[in-house]
């Protein structure tokens, strides 16, 4: 699927529609192209004559943040986040080609940063008229946007398994916190190079008239920010993981001191059964009226007394 803005979203079928009048290119444009087919690079080389690379990084969905510079173009690679109904998160890639006179983004599937710009354009916005860096700042602000959601998300998981690890550690408790750690080291991996996408562009006055610096700038303090947060997400789950192994080591410490004690108050007992259980006949213990009744009274009170004593040293 082809869409084509300038002053009206129109979409087509194929590319060469969009460029079949004269007057498509003589203004700024913005074309994004969702799904596109060999044909579609094939024409978007020899109209345009991007590099090589820069279409086989499209064709290879190259999953990197970049910027790279040609003589009459930038190509960029911008990640973006979706979130879907069982609340998990997937990555994917716009690829962009800007200029001063056009704005060609290129992505698979749909895209919920490029359809949000396009309802805002729906509903009467100004945004392709208004210069394709303009263009590229929505794209990287809704970008952003959604990245936010993604760490509210990661650290609300971080804080349920916190509590989690605290009342109440099970083995499906680790196994989220390591889900989450994996999810956390991945939300780095997508930012880290953003950041330093953003902070290339900042440097690039063919890009980014200054009319928008200040708008370029606000977004590069965003990315900051998700940064710190997604280190301190990676301190969370860290100390979230330490926090479940020493709650495991606590609970399996409480059930060997409850295992030494039942011992340890069973040991006289079992001294006491093991004496008079010999077969010796002059025990003159055996032959008493009461002296069964007289050895389980003794060993209830040394049982007693044990359980007492471990009481008032707070070891039960």
């Amino acid at each position: 699927m082809i869409t084509y803005i300038n002053s009206e979203i129109h979409e087509f079928n194929a590319i060469e529609k969009v460029f079949s009048e004269p007057s498509s290119t003589q203004k700024m444009f913005w074309l994004n192209i969702n799904n596109p087919s060999a044909s579609d690079f094939e024409f978007l080389k020899n109209k345009f004559n991007f590099h090589h690379l820069t279409i086989e990084d499209c064709i290879n969905k190259t999953k990197r943040c970049k910027i790279n510079d040609y003589k009459d173009y930038h190509f960029l690679v911008i990640a973006t986040s979706d979130r879907h109904a069982n609340n998990a998160f997937s990555y994917s890639n716009i690829f962009i080609y800007i200029c001063s006179n056009y704005i060609i983004t290129i992505h698979y599937g749909e895209n919920k940063s490029i359809k949000k710009i396009m309802t805002d354009i729906d509903n009467g916005s100004n945004i392709v008229s208004k210069g394709s860096d303009f263009v590229l700042y929505n794209i990287l602000d809704e970008a952003i946007d959604q990245l936010f959601v993604v760490t509210d998300k990661v650290e609300e998981k971080i804080n349920f398994l916190e509590e989690e690890s605290m009342n109440n550690p099970v083995q499906s408790t680790l196994n989220n916190i390591m889900s989450v750690k994996k999810s956390v080291i991945k939300l780095r991996r997508v930012v880290s190079p953003l950041r330093e996408v953003l902070n290339t562009l900042l440097r690039h006055d063919d890009i980014i008239t200054e009319k928008y610096r200040l708008y370029f700038t606000d977004i590069y303090d965003h990315i900051l920010r998700i940064y710190d947060l997604i280190e301190s997400d990676h301190e969370m789950v860290t100390s979230c993981l330490e926090l479940y192994s020493s709650q495991l080591s606590n609970s399996m410490n409480k059930v060997m001191k409850i295992l030494t004690i039942i011992t340890t108050v069973m040991m006289p007992l079992t001294i006491i059964t093991g004496i008079y259980g010999m077969n010796f006949e002059n025990m003159p213990e055996l032959h008493a009226k009461y002296s069964y009744f007289i050895t389980i009274f003794v060993m209830f009170f040394i049982s007693f007394c044990e359980i007492l004593y471990f009481s008032k040293k707070k070891w039960l």
